[in-house]
């Protein structure tokens, strides 16, 4: 009996392997043949990690946070032993947009880096453009116009910065160089803004340009600073999200942006934990 069973050990362990391979198909084509794109604001404390899932399987992380508990939420994110972004947003260099994006570096293929490329003398800042320069990852520095396409009906437009200004130094403000796009799918939009203040949210409403989205990313974490009344106004979100750590040392979100944010859907990581949305070509609603 003994000798039967060891003979069978080899038959167990392949149907074993079979049915774990059938999962993974099974999870990998789901993924797939979804015509809804995942938006998730993840709960990474005080900081920013904007995860998006194309149909098509492609992948953006935008801003990855203040540490490395952005990977827990990437390995609950991402389909099944994938281990590839297809492209990474940085907005600015702060650590509490760049340190997890650091982690994300050292552990994921990375295809394509979207950055600013300013001048900045910290450690961190260092150590990201080294691993760029270790992995040989493209690096496309933004400008306003560009319009970076994911998957049919999927794209994002840089609105902020007006030109390339990389090499530059900003380090007096590195708010003011925060990248503002537009995520648009089908006739959906989603409007992110870094950590832009007033310095960055005037030039935008004198400009002209269509800030117009209907989910709002609130800058800087809910900073007095930002979300002008008239910037508001010109965005006129249904829904906003505030991406911010509990019980923070800066008091965000300040009370002066939540009494300005009345009458819209407000979202907040520090309270709502992950902000998990699933668009159609119509509209986004809350995942389950």
């Amino acid at each position: 009996m003994l000798q039967r069973l060891k003979n069978k050990i080899p038959h167990l362990i392949l149907a074993g392997l079979l049915l774990v391979a059938v999962f993974v198909w099974l999870a990998v084509w789901e993924a797939r043949v979804s015509d809804k794109v995942k938006i998730d604001f993840f709960d990474v404390g005080q900081g920013s990690a904007i995860f998006v899932g194309a149909p098509n399987g492609n992948q953006i992380l935008i801003d990855g946070g203040p540490s490395d508990a952005v990977l827990a939420k990437l390995s609950q994110a991402l389909p099944l032993f994938d281990q590839k972004i297809e492209l990474l947003i940085l907005t600015h260099p702060d650590a509490d947009h760049l340190s997890g994006l650091v982690e994300v570096l050292k552990r994921y293929e990375v295809g394509k880096i979207l950055a600013t490329g300013i001048a900045d003398n910290s450690a961190e800042y260092r150590v990201w453009n080294d691993l760029i320069k270790q992995k040989n990852i493209p690096v496309v520095f933004a400008r306003a116009g560009d319009v970076i396409k994911i998957a049919d009906n999927l794209a994002i437009q840089i609105l902020y910065p007006f030109g390339k200004i990389n090499g530059q130094d900003f380090s007096d403000n590195t708010n003011s160089t925060s990248i503002v796009g537009k995520i648009f799918y089908g006739q959906n939009t989603v409007l992110f803004t870094g950590d832009a203040e007033g310095s960055v949210e005037n030039p935008l409403l004198f400009s002209g340009i269509n800030l117009k989205a209907d989910i709002l990313v609130v800058g800087h974490h809910g900073s007095k600073n930002a979300t002008s009344e008239e910037f508001l106004a010109a965005v006129a979100p249904e829904i906003a999200v505030i991406q911010v750590g509990a019980k923070n040392k800066y008091g965000h979100p300040t009370q002066e942006v939540l009494d300005r944010l009345k009458g819209i859907d407000i979202f907040r990581t520090d309270l709502d934990k992950d902000v998990d949305f699933e668009c159609d070509l119509l509209e986004c609603f809350r995942a389950e």
